[in-house]
């Protein structure tokens, strides 16, 4: 494996906990870069693999280069390999894992780019991961000219994966999702539709993991990485993961897992975030219900609380299904189910 140094002024800034914090993450994308676990991640995403068993993808797989924040915290050697995207109209990039992988005895290759992510909410990033999915697909494409294809030689375009692991999933919203570019004919008739393969995407949902005896997904490459990252003992963990997911304990892969006993901040960070949305919410079908229990109208409520009439009606309506309980953790737990439903 192939470690590089993030190259930032802020890393002499960084209070002790920012830099246990980057320390933690810089853990994660150590692990995630793991050919075995990776071999999962492609398994699952990359078609011409589906069929494979992981233990024979990882032969496949080239040598992975990580970005690191703090590689001396981990006692890792630093090489001069570049992982950066530099463009001089469109800025500089950093991917945080990044490796070549190999198809039919190297007769085909891709360009695979792995992303650990905290959350995909916008009110956090202040965007929609998705754009800038897209925007890492388009990159990882033009910067293959005179790197990969020179002139016209558009054959030699490598398809390329920007798959991002989101680590602030709720509870029944574990989920991958694929992004990519479909052809589909508009006018006229043809034998085949040409397709178009390179561009490849995909968001997977991974829950936190804070809570003990939370069930398994039913998805294998989530369920891996849940537990993975879970704050179960570290006994305990390599166990479910040698005995449920067929993981071999290599000496680099069990030392980065138990020196990883910090990263639980990484869940305990987005399950307090997750604890302060549910309180903030049932605060208020608390509050609703109070001036319900009054005959206060929806209208009246709305101006009480000084909430919109769109806010409160939903509440209202679910509380009054609830008569005379008006139990507001199965009111939250309703709201939930028809905001599914929706």
């Amino acid at each position: 494996m192939i470690y590089r140094k993030v190259k930032t002024n802020l890393s002499r800034t960084l209070s002790s906990i920012e830099q246990d914090k980057a320390t933690s993450d810089d853990y994660v994308k150590c692990i995630l870069a793991d050919p075995q676990i990776a071999a999962y991640i492609v398994q699952a995403l990359v078609p011409e693999f589906k069929e494979m068993e992981a233990e024979k993808i990882i032969p496949c797989i080239g040598e992975p280069t990580v970005m690191l924040r703090f590689p001396e915290r981990l006692g890792v050697k630093i090489q001069n390999v570049n992982n950066e995207s530099v463009d001089e109209d469109d800025g500089k990039i950093i991917y945080d894992i990044k490796f070549p992988l190999y198809y039919n005895g190297k007769r085909r290759e891709f360009i695979i780019n792995i992303e650990a992510q905290k959350s995909s909410k916008k009110s956090k990033l202040g965007y929609q991961l998705e754009n800038r999915i897209a925007y890492y697909m388009g990159r990882m494409i033009s910067e293959q000219k005179e790197t990969e294809f020179v002139n016209s030689n558009y054959d030699d375009l490598k398809s390329v994966y920007t798959i991002w692991i989101c680590m602030d999933t709720k509870k029944s919203e574990d989920s991958i999702i694929e992004f990519g570019m479909k052809s589909s004919l508009i006018y006229g008739k043809i034998k085949k539709i040409p397709q178009i393969d390179k561009l490849n995407g995909a968001l997977i949902n991974v829950r936190t993991r804070a809570t003990k005896n939370k069930k398994q997904s039913k998805n294998k490459l989530i369920g891996m990485l849940e537990e993975l990252f879970s704050k179960s003992e570290f006994i305990e963990k390599k166990k479910i993961l040698e005995e449920d997911y067929g993981l071999k304990m290599s000496m680099e892969l069990e030392g980065r897992m138990s020196e990883m006993c910090n990263v639980s901040d990484y869940w305990e960070e987005v399950a307090t975030e997750e604890g302060k949305e549910i309180g903030e919410r049932q605060k208020i079908i608390s509050q609703v219900v109070k001036k319900l229990q009054k005959d206060k109208s929806v209208a009246e409520i709305a101006d009480d609380l000084e909430e919109k009439e769109e806010v409160i009606a939903p509440i209202y309506e679910a509380a009054l299904s609830m008569k005379p309980d008006y139990d507001v953790e199965k009111i939250y737990e309703l709201l939930e189910k028809n905001k599914k439903l929706a």
